[in-house]
């Protein structure tokens, strides 16, 4: 039996908020006969509480795969100081207990590090060498060029030398490196001059058989929610609340049709710094038909925006069209596709999944009229001609993102 080490900072199972990416992979990889040890950190990211408040805790997922979290330090914003001492200290528990892990788990065949941030590569880099296995490096954000073409630091900035530093020492000594934006390759292999034989697109996966079953779960929902969208016809939203995923830009077209007549209701689900701002917005612009709510169980999400007409999504840093030049890599994305509802995505760049799977629309960012009328006229469709849109994007969803077609490529990454 092959044994994988995935060391991903951010992962954790589903019922912890975290990012189910490796959970997905993991799962599919053990019923395939591979043994899976994914190392996270016991500080969720997301939800700024601990998973483990212990120095290490394994959960077993079954006989052939297990998470084990490491205790790391805290911190209470996603910038700053605080966050940068939890990517340290991760890395140096990791790098701390590899040998222990091993002895308990498995001495690793390939070992997969993953970023947002790219200490989680230097700690895989150390195992594979540690244990003579392939070093695999994942990259679903390209950080530092996010940072310098969003304007948020300037290309001589100590940060960004210090991670550029780190990006292409860990693309010369990887073996494979794996990217999930949808035009990834040409920043590596283009910009970064990285061989196009060892770079390999890997999306995000569905697991579309647990979203199904999740489906089924209208339980899951607080029932505040379940109210309010009960016959009616609702566009949804799930994910951050930040300005550049487009709150306020969604707020302004249910005005916009709030003062046409038209009975739509949104809804939004999740956590961010604009929480209070978003409600301060209804308030004051007499907003009948919007609810917002804290983050709930990724398990819920499915039960939501399947019963949802419309999934709204967003991205663009306002005044900075270079950041997502190259695709993004988000899970929710996916998700909506497969929900059954139409997807509208405010997106810049038209070459996108949303509209090449014919699962959904695009609207120009930041323009909150051209999303109130593509409301609109989805409103106005047949019923038939509205659910056009969901059958292609699960169609879509199942032929390029189920679990299972991206497994066979993660294991020809692996080990082919």
């Amino acid at each position: 039996m092959q044994t994988i080490w995935i060391i991903d900072h951010y992962s954790s199972e589903p019922k912890y908020g975290g990012i189910s990416r490796q959970f997905d992979f993991a799962r599919e990889l053990g019923r395939r006969g591979y043994h899976v040890v994914i190392i996270a950190s016991g500080f969720c990211h997301f939800t700024h509480t601990y998973i483990a408040d212990k120095p290490v805790k394994v959960s077993t997922l079954d006989e052939n795969v297990h998470y084990i979290y490491i205790k790391t330090s805290s911190y209470q914003e996603n910038g700053g100081l605080g966050r940068g001492k939890n990517m340290l200290d991760f890395m140096r528990k990791v790098i701390k207990y590899e040998d222990i892990i091993a002895r308990r788990y498995g001495k690793p065949d390939a070992v997969t590090g993953c970023s947002v941030h790219p200490l989680a590569w230097v700690a895989a880099y150390k195992a594979s060498k540690r244990f003579q296995a392939r070093f695999v490096a994942e990259v679903r954000d390209f950080w530092p060029r996010i940072w310098v073409v969003s304007g948020d630091k300037k290309k001589t900035d100590p940060m960004v030398l210090f991670f550029d530093t780190i990006q292409r020492w860990a693309f010369r000594r990887a073996d494979r490196i794996i990217y999930s934006m949808y035009h990834g390759d040409k920043y590596l292999c283009g910009e970064l001059g990285v061989p196009k034989s060892k770079a390999y697109l890997i999306g995000q996966p569905m697991d579309c058989e647990r979203f199904d079953e999740n489906c089924k779960r209208p339980d899951l929902l607080p029932d505040e929610i379940r109210q309010f969208i009960k016959d009616s016809f609702v566009c949804s939203f799930a994910g951050y609340y930040m300005a550049y995923e487009g709150v306020y830009v969604m707020l302004e077209a249910l005005k916009i049709l709030e003062a046409k007549g038209l009975p739509v209701k949104m809804v939004f689900v999740g956590s961010g710094q604009e929480k209070e701002g978003m409600e301060r917005y209804i308030k004051d612009h007499h907003l009948h038909h919007a609810l917002v709510w804290d983050r709930i169980p990724k398990e819920a999400v499915p039960a939501l925006i399947s019963r949802s007409d419309i999934c709204m999504a967003h991205l663009e840093v306002e005044g900075h069209k270079e950041v997502y030049k190259y695709g993004v890599s988000k899970n929710k994305v996916n998700e909506y596709l497969y929900s059954g509802a139409c997807t509208l995505y405010g997106f810049l760049y038209r070459d996108d999944e949303v509209a090449a799977s014919g699962g959904g629309l695009m609207f120009e960012p930041y323009h909150a009229a051209d999303l109130a009328e593509k409301i609109e006229m989805v409103y106005h469709m047949p019923e038939s001609q509205r659910k056009q849109y969901g059958i292609r994007g699960r169609e879509y969803i199942r032929a390029n993102h189920s679990v299972e077609v991206l497994t066979d490529r993660m294991t020809e990454v692996l080990f082919g």
